[in-house]
């Protein structure tokens, strides 16, 4: 009865906290405060994203750049809802590099996910799947250029400009010995046109014994420089048509490639720092390092390189654009692989990546992109 009494008689007066304790309030909120900073900057700050130069998954434009990475990115970046810059780098090593050091956040364009990388970075899911596959050059063009290059490559030039010389020597002779007179009809005209032509195309069958038999010499003095043609001339003929007929056999044989088999003692040339080298170097094969894929197609073309191994979408897009009638792709895709975006190991980024790919995938999005630029999901 008392304490209800008390009750009445006096307000209700909270429980004080001692002086003490408020410090440690303070405190605890300004750590609350402190940790929730780091976060905030990060979701705020601006993604750096590493591109390079890879036909079709990236193209550089004086405008922005484009391709079939560029339109995933986009996608992904929808779901991310972060802003974002382009980093322009030189290449897939360039790329992983700088994002190793830190001075990009993710590296996108034609990454192949490799158990060598996994060590080092981490991907996300693949958005692409891919293999490696062969460029030569086109059949029709490295004949007609391989024909064309032999007359002129090393002393063949001199060596024919000689043989041309004999046979116009020769042309001459015989005609002025065998020419017809008003005394005597040969099968040489008398007039320097035609007979010297006709002699020059005697001399030229007799070199090459076809000897069509008609046009013979009927004096001595002319069966005589016959046979000197015969024993001096067809030996130099019979040398010059083995070396042409040498090196159009190594011009086919270079466009005699249908797959991975057959680059064994070939010149092939690939791009520094890709599994296109890590394949191509455990073969018994000459491999030449380009610094850029473009580089290697040019010395394809110039007839330096037998053949280029490097991503099959790569090699498919410049053989359809760039490199139409002048190369061709051969074989099947070989070295299976899959694309992936590379991101520094730990990085916040990758779940919220790996669950957006899952919903463009299960959406189709991925691949209408991939058709987009490529006419077909699998490159191939």
């Amino acid at each position: 009865m008392g304490l209800t009494n008390l009750s009445k008689n006096k307000p209700f007066t909270p429980p004080q906290m001692p002086p003490k304790h408020y410090g440690a309030l303070v405190i605890l909120g300004l750590m609350l405060v402190l940790a929730g900073q780091p976060a905030a900057a990060q979701s705020d700050s601006v993604l750096k994203v590493g591109i390079s130069p890879f036909s079709p998954f990236v193209m550089l434009s004086e405008e922005e750049p484009m391709g079939l990475s560029i339109d995933i990115w986009e996608a992904l970046s929808r779901e991310l809802e972060r802003k974002y810059e382009f980093v322009e780098c030189q290449g897939v090593a360039d790329k992983l590099k700088r994002l190793q050091e830190g001075r990009i956040d993710i590296a996108i364009g034609g990454i192949s996910i490799t158990e060598d990388r996994e060590t080092i970075f981490d991907f996300t899911h693949p958005i692409f799947h891919t293999g490696l596959d062969i460029l030569i050059p086109s059949a029709a063009e490295t004949t007609l250029t391989g024909l064309l290059s032999s007359l002129v490559s090393g002393n063949k030039l001199l060596f024919l400009a000689g043989l041309l010389l004999v046979i116009i020597i020769a042309g001459h002779i015989i005609w002025l010995v065998e020419r017809s007179s008003t005394k005597r009809k040969t099968t040489f005209d008398h007039d320097y046109i035609p007979g010297v032509f006709e002699g020059m195309y005697w001399a030229l069958i007799t070199a090459s014994t076809i000897g069509y038999g008609d046009k013979v010499p009927k004096r001595w003095i002319g069966r005589v420089l016959a046979a000197m043609i015969i024993i001096i001339v067809l030996p130099l003929f019979g040398y010059f048509i083995a070396q042409l007929s040498s090196d159009l056999t190594y011009q086919r044989l270079k466009t005699n490639i249908n797959g991975p088999e057959d680059l064994r003692g070939r010149r092939v040339a690939v791009v520094a720092g890709t599994t296109s080298y890590d394949y191509v170097t455990k073969l018994h094969t000459y491999v030449s390092e380009y610094g850029k894929v473009e580089e290697a197609f040019d010395a394809l073309l110039q007839g330096q390189m037998d053949a280029v191994v490097y991503d099959a979408p790569n090699l498919r897009f410049y053989a359809s654009e760039k490199g139409k009638y002048k190369v061709t792709v051969v074989g099947k895709i070989f070295e299976p692989q899959d694309y992936g975006l590379a991101l520094p190991q730990g990085s916040p980024l990758r779940e919220k990546l790996n669950l957006t790919i899952l919903k463009l995938v299960g959406s189709d999005e991925l691949e209408r992109i991939s058709s987009k630029w490529l006419g077909n999901p699998s490159g191939g």
